[in-house]
């Protein structure tokens, strides 16, 4: 009798766990939180590296277009320079394919990554490459990588000539958007 005890207390055991497994179907509101709480943290953290990397490629590619540019523009320059003074240079520079692919182009208009205008005026003898509506920690690294052959001006400030130190770009780029402007023959 004994074995058949034994049998019965495991047969009785085993239908008492399939009765709280029975039970409880789906999950607990605590553990619904907790599961919760886990997603938002991972979107918030999967957000805040993809808004980095954009950022970062943006400027990335902004530093390329501002080097591509001026390059365009000093092959537009003739024997007398660039034109009369206050000349749009740009419709010669998207005419000339002096404008790079990846650049948001709208007819004689370009526009940066960050939704901002970006103009080419002639100076006369130089000319005048202004980007629009940079983000503040986009120029302070646009600013720094600057070509040291142009003069640069941040926010209509004076003008800097030369390497662009972190210190004059961290005073410059002090508004949430900044204009920047090169200036160069």
């Amino acid at each position: 009798m004994t074995l058949l005890n034994s049998v019965q207390e495991r047969a009785a055991v085993r239908a008492q766990s399939m009765s709280v497994l029975r039970k409880q179907r789906g999950l607990t509101f605590l553990e619904v939180l907790v599961a919760l709480a886990i997603g938002l943290i991972l979107v918030v953290g999967i957000s805040a590296m993809w808004t980095k990397g954009t950022n970062t490629a943006n400027t990335q590619v902004e530093m390329e277009n501002v080097q591509s540019l001026i390059t365009s523009l000093r092959g537009l320059r003739t024997a007398s320079g660039y034109g009369a003074s206050g000349t749009n240079l740009m419709p010669a520079l998207i005419n000339s394919g002096g404008v790079p692919d990846s650049m948001n182009k709208s007819g004689t208009t370009l526009s940066n990554s960050w939704g901002g205008s970006i103009t080419a005026v002639s100076t006369g003898t130089g000319f005048t490459l202004t980007y629009a509506d940079v983000p503040k920690a986009n120029c302070n690294q646009i600013a720094t990588k600057s070509p040291s052959n142009m003069s640069l001006s941040l926010n209509s400030g004076t003008a800097i000539t030369g390497e662009v130190t972190t210190a004059a770009a961290t005073a410059g780029c002090s508004a949430d958007t900044n204009t920047l402007a090169w200036s160069g023959r």
